[in-house]
């Protein structure tokens, strides 16, 4: 694949993710392919968080968060990608979805490549304008959810993105006391 359709398929998915999914799921690549592009995406999206801690100014009179060790946030950052596609895939399939393991992973690693865009845009543009950051963020937290559940929707075959939005619920609620455990910074 070369740009020119991976920037097509990445419009598709804003306009229409169900087509995306469809594509996405013919596409069919390896177990090689998905292991590399998800250890890519952890890696991507650890480099934007190193950019987002290191370039974002933090307000006169808050404190300043100590930085964690980028390995701590590889680790963690491919074990919540690890836990919600198990989540999704497993809750998915409780609920009546016939995904395979690898759907779940190649929905998910392009939805996190894509999100990595998002989040490298959002850093972008706070620089030169930082109150646009949160409603950037926020935008991103949206339109994430209206691709994951289409995503979802085709990868499991439920034909009900009521059925999508439970899994996405149930997920969160299963996955959500493992993210507290493994965020020593958080309130546990």
């Amino acid at each position: 694949m070369n740009s020119a359709p991976l920037s097509h398929l990445a419009v598709l998915t804003v306009t229409n993710p169900a087509e995306a999914a469809r594509r996405l799921l013919s596409l069919r690549p390896g177990r090689e392919v998905l292991w590399l592009a998800f250890f890519l995406a952890v890696v991507l999206n650890g480099l934007v968080q190193v950019g987002i801690d290191q370039l974002i100014v933090v307000p006169q009179g808050q404190g300043v968060v100590e930085a964690e060790p980028v390995l701590l946030n590889l680790l963690r950052s491919a074990g919540a990608m690890l836990l919600s596609i198990a989540a999704f895939l497993f809750i998915g399939k409780f609920m009546g979805g016939t995904a395979s393991f690898e759907d779940i992973m190649i929905l998910s690693v392009w939805l996190q490549f894509l999100q990595i865009v998002a989040l490298t845009v959002t850093l972008l543009v706070s620089l030169v304008v930082p109150f646009f950051m949160v409603m950037l963020m926020l935008a991103t937290a949206i339109l994430s959810l209206y691709v994951t559940l289409h995503f979802l929707n085709e990868a499991h075959k439920f034909g009900s993105l009521l059925k999508s939005f439970g899994v996405i619920v149930l997920s969160a609620l299963v996955a959500l006391p493992f993210v507290l455990v493994l965020t020593p910074s958080g309130p546990v």
